[in-house]
């Protein structure tokens, strides 16, 4: 009996927990969402404009993640920061501004993991997606959606 009461007790403090943290984090969660799906799609372009297309990896790289950043404007927009500004072109030129700095970064990483550290580079653009994630969150959430 004390066996059931100390697991009902448990289990109610996992459900609180959890609760908090999803409300508290759910944000960041469909922000990764949203960004893991146009992840998907870069990394997919990446690869069909490398190996099909016969790009060389940066110009991949480039407009696989332009062409995703294109999608996750209007995820963000609509499901992460259900922004109602009706200020469309002014916002998605601060996230394309955004999004540029963070190709930058990505382009940076990429070039240093794959030139310099012989990574291969699907794996260093994984990685470098990644370091953008978190800057594209933060980026956008006290810029893009919080003053237009």
């Amino acid at each position: 009996m004390l066996k059931d009461i100390i697991n009902l007790i448990k289990k109610i403090i996992w459900r609180i927990l959890k609760h908090r943290l999803i409300q508290k984090y759910e944000q960041f969660l469909k922000y990764c969402i949203g960004g893991g799906t146009a992840l998907i799609i870069d990394v997919g372009l990446l690869y069909v404009f490398t190996e099909f297309c016969g790009f060389w990896y940066l110009l991949s790289a480039t407009l696989s993640f332009l062409i995703a950043g294109i999608y996750n404007y209007s995820f963000q927009k609509f499901i992460t920061f259900k922004s109602e500004s009706k200020k469309y072109f002014k916002q998605f030129l601060l996230f394309v501004v955004i999004a540029l700095v963070g190709l930058a970064i990505n382009n940076t990483i990429l070039y240093l993991l794959v030139e310099e550290a012989g990574t291969w580079y699907i794996a260093a653009k994984i990685l470098a997606a990644a370091v953008v994630l978190i800057w594209n969150f933060f980026a956008n959430k006290k810029i893009t959606f919080k003053y237009v």
